[in-house]
């Protein structure tokens, strides 16, 4: 263990006067890349303000057509129909459910 000491003490560390420094200002980004975050920043805002106007669009003619989630549950009083769709159920389908055969 002393000899570790002793080869501790015998390697000084640097002096500071030693140590070279970057030439001052080097690590900023200068006028420069301030224009360009600040030109990304005022895109950035453009973009959210277009989808917000598009989505405000959207919704407008979903309500027209009657087609909005006003979030009070069952939909199927938009429709005006009961609900009632020409759509198949997934057991009339001939891989549905109830399918005999199993083809797979």
């Amino acid at each position: 263990m002393s000899a570790v000491v002793a080869l501790l003490a015998a390697a000084p560390s640097p002096s500071p006067s030693d140590v070279e420094l970057t030439a001052p200002g080097g690590g900023s980004p200068g006028f420069l890349g301030f224009v360009v975050t600040f030109l990304l920043a005022v895109a950035a805002i453009g973009l959210f303000l277009s989808l917000t106007k598009q989505l405000r669009k959207v919704d407008r003619r979903a309500k027209q057509l009657g087609l909005d989630d006003d979030g009070t549950g069952d939909d199927t009083t938009a429709r005006g129909d009961g609900g009632a769709t020409d759509a198949p159920d997934a057991s009339d389908r001939p891989d549905g459910p109830g399918a005999t055969g199993g083809g797979r």
